[in-house]
């Protein structure tokens, strides 16, 4: 395998959670993308880069509602912001 295909190393553990935390997301985001176009009942006219930028937002809010400190308010204060066109960075 050439270097350039190998994958770097983690460099500590906190690297190593953030890394899984990216792939982890990645992964449920993709689950979503096949879910909502059935669950907005119009698969046939949703842009897939929309639909996977939507799917982005909403796992990034199912993890603000899981945090200890979080909830549903965190959510939706999250996902108001996005719509807003407003930085959300301080919820996250």
């Amino acid at each position: 395998m050439d270097t350039s295909e190998q994958r770097r190393r983690p460099a500590d553990t906190q690297e190593l959670l953030a890394m899984w935390s990216a792939a982890k997301e990645q992964h449920y985001v993709q689950e979503l993308v096949a879910l909502l176009p059935p669950l907005l009942g119009s698969s046939d006219k949703l842009d897939r880069k929309q639909t996977e930028e939507a799917a982005h937002h909403l796992v990034r809010a199912l993890h603000l509602a899981a945090r200890p400190e979080g909830g549903i308010h965190a959510a939706m204060d999250y996902l108001t912001k996005m719509v807003e066109g407003k930085d959300p960075a301080n919820l996250e």
